[in-house]
């Protein structure tokens, strides 16, 4: 029998409580809000890309660089992965899960980058901060997902309508899935891969994968000059 007084042990078990009650909720505090670290991002994106337009142009690979420390850190890569390949994660080991997720990592870092190294080559004005506007959101406690909405406003045209689809992990808020002009970035690489998961496997999709960050790579390498 123990010894130790049921009204002691009540008395600890509430501090304990309240203090871990406490400590989430400053944690929760502590984390920034979807909608300002996407315009944080957005203009540490910006700004280094100015700062580095002649490293650029001399190598690509400095804006790949770029994206990579800037902009990969907010995405939910294991999310985005499980939707992409949607029934067939379930089926897939977990050496293959790991390939597929490294691999779709990869192709996005490429992807990005070659949107980038498209959208500067030739101009040589240094990019705004307002290049990417961001609408105002009504976070309400407790939610732990929801829609950024944003535009490109381009120097001529219409402005191009972005949404970030986040959610709260535990090192923060993450994209899983970006939308352009209403077409889902999730939704068209899963439309992509899924006659390749039916018909050669998983394996042969990674393998296929691999094969296109290699022809992405070379291919940015020419885009900046």
């Amino acid at each position: 029998m123990s010894t130790f007084p049921q009204t002691l042990k009540n008395g600890v078990f509430t501090l304990i409580f309240a203090m871990l009650f406490m400590a989430n909720t400053q944690a929760q505090a502590n984390i920034q809000p979807p909608d300002e670290l996407l315009k944080v991002a957005t203009v540490k994106m910006l700004h280094s890309i100015n700062d580095s337009r002649a490293e650029i142009k001399k190598s690509p690979k400095k804006l790949t660089s770029l994206v990579e420390e800037i902009i990969l850190p907010h995405l939910d890569f294991i999310a985005a992965s499980k939707m992409v390949m949607g029934k067939y994660w379930r089926l897939a080991e977990k050496e293959q899960k790991i390939k597929f997720i490294r691999q779709f990592r990869l192709l996005l870092l490429r992807f990005y980058s070659s949107a980038l190294s498209e959208y500067l080559n030739g101009r040589d004005k240094d990019l705004k901060d307002d290049l990417i506007q961001y609408f105002p959101i009504k976070l309400k406690e407790g939610e732990t997902a929801m829609t950024v909405r944003a535009e490109i406003m381009p120097e001529s045209g219409k402005a191009i309508p972005i949404h970030y689809r986040m959610h709260l992990t535990k090192k923060g808020w993450k994209i899983y899935d970006v939308s352009v002009e209403g077409i889902s970035m999730i939704t068209t690489y899963k439309n992509n891969f899924a006659t390749q998961f039916r018909s050669d496997g998983i394996d042969a999709l990674i393998a296929s994968l691999e094969e296109k960050n290699k022809n992405l790579l070379v291919s940015n390498t020419k885009k900046v000059n």
